[in-house]
């Protein structure tokens, strides 16, 4: 888990597995880019922007996780 999931979950109170989407949709959909050059207030503020986003689309989210995790374990077997 990063240290920007640890913000997010105290900023949203949302849990572990949220976090790491709403850091995702933060970097994709909110600031387009890295998180770091944020202020703590803006940080927080996207958090709760990016939250909301997954609220909204959370089947797609959750959807594309889920098929990123299949791939990765299809590439981990197929090194084997």
């Amino acid at each position: 888990m990063s240290t920007y999931e640890d913000a997010i979950i105290e900023d949203t109170c949302c849990c572990r597995a949220d976090a790491a989407m709403i850091e995702d949709i933060m970097r994709d959909e909110v600031f387009h880019g890295t998180l770091d050059w944020q202020t703590a207030a803006q940080f927080r503020q996207g958090a709760r922007r990016a939250a909301k986003i997954l609220e909204q689309n959370r089947e797609l989210f959750e959807n594309f996780r889920e098929q990123t995790r299949a791939a990765f374990e299809q590439m981990k077997q197929a090194q084997k």
